[in-house]
């Protein structure tokens, strides 16, 4: 009784000082509980100890070997419990119910994607701040993006963009949106962002999620213009300057995201 008590404290001893050391290698990238960090260190010290067992009598490198395991184990487990609990923070619900919730700092409203309601034309500015809005929330905590419902929550729908594309539907449209995208914010980042579409008193609205990236993600407005950051703050969405972006990189994804950023 007294060995197995033993065993579960020097395990939960490993666990802790596993999680601590993989929090701190990973730094900004995971933000996650001390309770979480255990559980992923109890994990990798699982993992190191198949190792170990397995290459009983392999020579005097397999303790070094069974530790760098335990070490990188813990460290997946902690990326993919901080990935999980980032998609556990997007807001949740119906569409109605998110627009009846207002804009957050998770959630913005967009009357359309292509039709300037001012100019009833096509206007490429109008697509350029779709784009914004979604980088903004890649590189914050993530967030979703209501295509086709104006500032004050009235349902405009995105019927208006429909004549603008190829033919209009929402195939179409999804298509034109990725395309727009990565054009503008990369396919990388794209990878991740969740194209949906609903129907709200008799309109189609499109619900784009976008979850926290793990690299930052930056705009290129135009051809031949310098890449932006964006970053959700509150309700809106800021334009950091490059002293602002190169110090918030730094904070949210640690110094190596400056050395190997995602461009378009």
């Amino acid at each position: 009784m007294v060995d197995r008590t033993w065993a579960v404290l020097v395990s939960i001893g490993l666990g802790l000082g596993l999680g601590a050391l993989g929090r701190a290698v990973l730094r900004n990238r995971v933000r996650l509980s001390w309770s979480d960090a255990v559980v992923a260190g109890l994990i990798g010290t699982a993992c190191g100890s198949l190792v170990a067992g397995a290459g009983r009598g392999a020579g005097t490198q397999l303790p070094l070997v069974a530790g760098a395991v335990a070490l990188a184990a813990t460290m997946a487990v902690l990326l993919g419990m901080e990935r999980w609990q980032a998609r556990r923070r997007m807001p949740r619900g119906s569409v109605p119910e998110l627009i009846a919730g207002g804009e957050t700092h998770h959630v913005e409203f967009k009357s359309s994607a292509r039709y300037n309601r001012h100019t009833r034309q096509r206007d490429e500015r109008v697509e350029r701040v779709i784009a914004k809005s979604l980088a903004g929330f890649l590189n914050a905590q993530g967030g979703v993006l209501l295509i086709g419902v104006a500032d004050d929550g009235t349902i405009t729908g995105i019927e208006d963009d429909y004549p603008l594309i190829k033919a209009p539907n929402r195939d179409y449209f999804e298509l034109w949106l990725r395309d727009m995208l990565v054009a503008c914010i990369g396919a990388a980042a794209c990878a991740a962002i969740e194209v949906e579409f609903t129907v709200v008193d008799e309109h189609d609205v499109c619900l784009v999620s976008a979850p926290p990236a793990t690299h930052p993600t930056f705009l290129r407005p135009g051809k031949g213009q310098p890449v932006i950051l964006y970053v959700r703050v509150g309700n809106s969405t800021r334009e950091l300057g490059l002293d602002e972006a190169l110090g918030y990189c730094a904070d949210r994804w640690g110094r190596r995201a400056l050395r190997h950023p995602r461009t378009v």
